[in-house]
Order: structure tokens, then C-alpha cells, then sequence
């Protein structure tokens, strides 16, 4: 415990630690900042002016006035919402033309009802949605959730024509989603996205902060001494991957926590009772919300992070200086991002990797609300069953790894 304490210590006094830190810190307020500030609504002023509300003002009107489309999802709500919607714009001509006194007060508030209509009916045959002004108020009263499990066939169809065990999967998950939806409206998709790009960013400085571990001993030549103590070799390397890994773990759980509690403060906690299919695609298939949805994203994160530091320590161990395994270490994160965004989801690369869950296109989240699958013969598999189990077992074996290439290193 006390070779712990040390090592701990060690690494916090170290000044490029602080301030990585402190960046992590300081980013995790920003960047839960950005989607707020993106918030924005026009709403009727004083003699036909217009008033233009930003972040939080915007956030707070809009939340005021679509309360009592609250709660449940019904086919009736949803019918009837949309017979408003085209009352209005018939009147009117278009949505865009319709006065804004009058949208607010009878459309504004229904919209998030009607926000993933057209892709429940869009053209099976080639999945475009269907505008709104050509859907049957009735149809939709008589048979929503049942045309969206139709929507789900025909995507299926279309992308997973040749894989019958991948259509299977979906329509058996998509089974166990709870209806009707629940809708809170308020959270963004901005927001989420924001979740995932500050995990993407919180990875690399926690990468450059792990990555001259051992490689910086072998540099500077105080390996050599450490080796000749009774705790050198097996001991050394163990708690220097338990000290990294507990470090990191304690300052991504922190910047969550900070990145979002200000989200959920600013937008309001109702809203994370909204079903992720209203958010995102109807035909999702987790049976989650919007809260769910943030503790899957941070579980996920943590996960592939710690996976990617025990893959970064390994590195550590093998390179001969800090600048090496930093850079090597980056590129091992980036490839994934890199693959995916050339070559597509149907790689294994792009899944297999430490950062698979984490990056730009290819994140956690995009993975969780797209339908892509990877292929052993007639098998197929959900691409974020892929990532979670791959970086829980990439964790004990880069650790393990790392311990072996750090006791077999040889002084040139």
C-alpha cells in the first residue's frame, strides 16, 4: 500500500500532470457549455416584434410551453398532433409561412410529437422520410407502433439483405422495447454528442499523461536502479499500471460528473424519462431512456479508456523513450477513428481495438443507435456487444503484457 501511496504521489507532483488535469477539468465545463449556448428560439415580442432567446432563456420557454405533451407516447396524441400541425399549414401554405404568434402558440409545442414521423413511414423501398402533410392522421391513430416495426423490417431489408441472422437480432430487441415512448422534451442531441467528444478528448490527455510510465525510466536511466531494489520488476509494474489505472479512472469519473451535472441542471432532469427512440431513430433498438442512455455512454467510456491506458502502458513498456510511446500510442487510439471513417463499419478494426467506443464517427453512440453488424460465416454481431467485450478483455491482457515486457526489458 505504501509503494501505492508513492507512486500515486509520484504521478500527481509531476507538472505535466497537473496541468493536463486541469485541462480535463476546465474542458469538462466548457464543452458542457457549448450545447447549451446552441439553444435558440424565436418567440412573439410586443407589436409584432420578434424576440430572439438564447441558451438558457431559450431552454426555459421552450420547456414552459411543450409541458403538456409530457408523458406518454400515445398513437392518439400523436394523431392528433399531427391533424393540428397540417390544419395550420394548409391554412397557411407552408410551415415556414405560417405567423409565429400563431406557431408558437398551437405548433411549437407539439412538434417533438411529430419530430420522427415521417422516418416510422417513410418509403420502404428506399427509407427517405415521408413529409408530414402526406401521412394519415388515422393511420397513425389506428397503427403507430406497428408501422414502426414495419419501418424497422424494411431497413433491415434494405442493409442487412444478405444477413438473416442480423435482421433476427434486430427484430427480437426491437421486441423488447417498452411503448409507447415517453417524451420529455428539453435534452438535445447536441448534448450527446458533446458527451462523446469530451470522452474522446478526456482519453487522449489521460493517454498522454500514462504514456512515458516506463518508457520515461528507461530515457532518463533510473530504470536501471529501480530493477536492483527488492520491489523492482513484477511488484514495480503492477502498482504502476494499479496507481495509473485508479488515477484515471477517479479523474474521468469526476469530469462526467462535472460535464453532466451542468447539462442536467440546464436542460432539467424530466427530460432524461424520454425514450431514446424519441430522440435519436423510432426504430432504435436498447430499450433505454435518456438517463440510461448517460450511464451507458459513461460505463462504455470508462471502459474503453481503461482498456486504451493498459494497451498505452504495454506501449510504455516496450518503447525505449516517452516521445515513441506517446506517439505510438496516439496512433494506436486514432486508427480506429481512422479506419472507420475510410473504410466503413463492416471492419473489424474499426471494433476491436482498445478506442473502438471512443472517437468521432465510430463513437459508443453512434454505434448504440445505428444498425451495424460485423460477420463470422452465417453469424452476426451487434457492433457494441463487439467494443464492450473486446476492451473488457483487452484490460486484463495489455496489463498483463505490459507487466511481461517491462520485467523482460534489456538495457542496450
Amino acid at each position: 500500500m505504501r509503494l501505492f501511496y508513492l507512486e500515486v504521489k509520484r504521478i500527481m507532483k509531476s507538472r505535466r500532470t497537473i496541468i493536463l488535469l486541469a485541462a480535463a477539468l476546465f474542458l469538462a465545463i466548457i464543452m458542457a457549455y457549448l450545447p447549451i449556448s446552441f439553444e435558440s428560439i424565436n418567440r412573439p415580442g410586443e407589436n409584432g416584434s420578434v424576440v430572439e432567446l438564447n441558451g438558457m432563456e431559450a431552454i426555459q420557454f421552450k420547456r414552459e410551453y411543450r409541458q403538456d405533451t409530457y408523458g406518454e407516447v400515445t398513437p392518439q396524441k400523436v394523431a392528433d398532433a399531427l391533424r393540428i400541425y397540417q390544419k395550420y399549414v394548409q391554412e397557411y401554405g407552408t410551415v415556414d409561412d405560417i405567423p409565429l404568434d400563431i406557431y408558437t402558440e398551437n405548433v411549437m409545442a407539439i412538434r417533438p410529437l411529430l419530430d420522427r414521423l415521417p422516418e416510422a413511414f417513410a418509403d420502404p423501398n428506399t427509407g427517405i422520410g415521408t413529409d408530414l402533410m402526406k401521412i394519415d392522421p388515422d393511420m397513425v391513430e389506428q397503427n403507430l407502433y406497428e408501422q414502426c416495426v414495419s419501418h424497422l423490417n424494411d431497413i433491415m431489408n434494405l442493409e442487412q439483405k444478405e444477413h438473416p441472422s442480423a435482421r433476427a437480432f434486430a427484430t427480437e430487441k426491437y421486441a423488447e422495447v417498452d411503448k409507447p415512448y415517453q417524451l420529455y422534451s428539453g435534452l438535445s442531441r447536441d448534448a450527446f454528442d458533446y458527451i462523446e467528444l469530451y470522452i474522446f478528448i478526456l482519453s487522449i490527455l489521460c493517454i498522454a499523461m500514462v504514456a512515458p510510465t516506463f518508457a520515461n525510466e528507461y530515457q532518463n536511466g533510473s530504470d536501471s536502479i529501480i530493477r536492483c531494489t527488492s520491489n523492482g520488476r513484477v511488484k514495480i509494474s503492477v502498482i504502476r499500471i494499479l496507481s495509473a489505472g485508479a488515477i484515471f479512472t477517479i479523474v474521468f469519473i469526476v469530469g462526467m460528473v462535472i460535464h453532466l451535472s451542468i447539462i442536467n441542471l440546464a436542460f432539467g432532469a424530466e427530460c432524461l424519462k424520454t425514450s431514446f427512440q424519441m430522440l435519436f431513430s423510432i426504430i432504435n433498438l436498447p430499450n433505454i431512456n435518456l438517463g440510461q442512455l448517460q450511464v451507458i455512454l459513461v460505463l462504455s467510456g470508462l471502459l474503453s479508456l481503461l482498456a486504451c491506458i493498459c494497451c498505452t502502458l504495454f506501449l510504455s513498456a516496450k518503447c525505449k523513450d516517452s516521445l515513441s510511446a506517446l506517439l505510438v500510442s496516439l496512433a494506436v487510439m486514432l486508427l480506429p477513428t481512422i479506419v472507420y471513417t475510410a473504410l466503413g463499419s463492416s471492419v473489424w478494426v474499426s471494433t476491436i481495438l482498445p478506442s473502438a467506443g471512443i472517437g468521432l464517427q465510430n463513437n459508443f453512440l453512434y454505434q448504440l443507435y445505428g444498425f451495424n453488424f460485423l460477420y463470422i460465416g452465417d453469424m452476426s454481431f451487434w457492433t457494441p456487444y463487439i467494443i464492450l467485450i473486446t476492451a473488457a478483455i483487452e484490460i486484463p491482457v495489455f496489463a498483463i503484457l505490459a507487466i511481461r515486457s517491462y520485467c523482460k526489458h534489456r538495457i542496450a
